[in-house]
């Protein structure tokens, strides 16, 4: 029953993402070896879409940390222990509930054991900002704790590239690309402290190459726009990552993009064909988003509550007036031009990152 109800989910939330992104490629999935026990290590950039996206598009079923204030949800909480979430706590959740990741490091252990696949964000934050962010030393631990259980463990870490072309906003394409196993036993050394080390700097140094990186911290922001004058594919991160090391070296682009009045008036039909939705995102539930981290998730829940409920609204409304087969058609038809607006929508890159 559970499998039963985890496949409709994925459905469900699959369907949901492919009206909500415009394009979602997938790199590199073949180098998965599914025989043995896996942790994937991910960049962080767009919240719960991060884990939505390799849930649903990469053929995975695998377990999550994930930080521990969502589980307050009375509502949600069933729904992340349905989805194999498991809570991770912080020092900001309180002192004393740290205590609390002992029994779920253990509990990791023995999925890894079980050859089972774990899903970490190594990095332990988010932020929109196209660049790999410090790594934490807390998915050493999960590591470490597997070995204590078996020390023969032949256990694979597999790096995640996400790639958004404007992660906060609409509507967006997307790119994950899978890096080549790294063997955990070919990082061990006899002084735990090095071993951490060494395998921070492996996780780190590949997840630079898998998405955007911009190392210049000082100089972010012009080498952004630097970027964007020239057109860069974000969804290729090893194409824009060799752009970045020759920007000195070639004469930018025109900024203005030539179809940016047939995208204002692609996206203005879609606003304006789906106004009450809109209206009611905009004036009520944008303002609310904590965090710019979080708009799309938000903007993407919102949307997989709303519509649905809009157009059972619609068809119960339009069969009393007209018949069911053509109210049916009617929220076919305007479901379709939604796809067909997204689908031709251009995702601009430039927009704040």
């Amino acid at each position: 029953m559970k499998q039963l109800g985890y496949r409709f989910f994925k459905c469900w939330i699959s369907l949901g993402l492919f009206f909500y992104f415009k394009k979602i490629r997938i790199v590199g999935i073949e180098t998965i070896p599914f025989n043995k026990p896996t942790l994937f290590l991910s960049n962080h950039q767009n919240a719960l879409l991060d884990a939505l996206l390799i849930a649903t598009r990469s053929k995975l079923k695998p377990w999550y940390l994930t930080r521990s204030d969502v589980f307050k949800s009375k509502l949600f909480s069933p729904l992340f222990y349905f989805l194999q979430m498991l809570p991770i706590y912080r020092l900001r959740d309180g002192k004393d509930t740290l205590s609390k990741n002992r029994a779920i490091f253990n509990r990791c252990g023995e999925l890894l054991n079980d050859n089972e696949m774990l899903l970490v964000f190594p990095e332990a934050n988010h932020n929109l900002k196209r660049r790999v962010r410090p790594i934490s030393k807390g998915f050493t631990r999960l590591v470490f704790n597997a070995l204590e259980q078996n020390s023969d463990l032949d256990l694979q870490l597999i790096p995640i590239g996400q790639n958004y072309i404007n992660a906060d906003g609409f509507p967006d394409s997307a790119s994950l690309h899978f890096g080549k196993p790294i063997a955990v036993q070919d990082l061990l050394t006899e002084n735990s402290n090095e071993t951490i080390l060494r395998l921070k700097s492996v996780v780190s140094e590949e997840l630079k190459k898998l998405t955007t990186h911009i190392e210049d911290e000082k100089n972010y922001d012009q080498i952004l726009q630097e970027l964007i004058l020239r057109d860069a594919d974000f969804l290729n991160p090893m194409a824009v990552n060799n752009l970045i090391g020759q920007l000195d070296k070639k004469a930018p682009k025109n900024s203005k993009h030539p179809y940016g009045f047939l995208n204002n008036l692609i996206m203005g039909l879609f606003a304006l064909i789906n106004l009450p939705v809109v209206f009611v995102w905009r004036a009520f539930i944008k303002p609310k988003v904590p965090e710019l981290e979080f708009m799309s998730t938000f903007r993407f829940a919102f949307s997989m509550l709303v519509y649905p409920i809009c157009y059972m609204v619609f068809i119960l409304v339009l069969s009393y007036a007209y018949n069911i087969k053509a109210a049916c058609l009617i929220v076919f038809g305007h479901a379709a031009l939604n796809v067909l607006f997204i689908k031709l929508g251009l995702t601009s890159s430039g927009q704040r990152k």
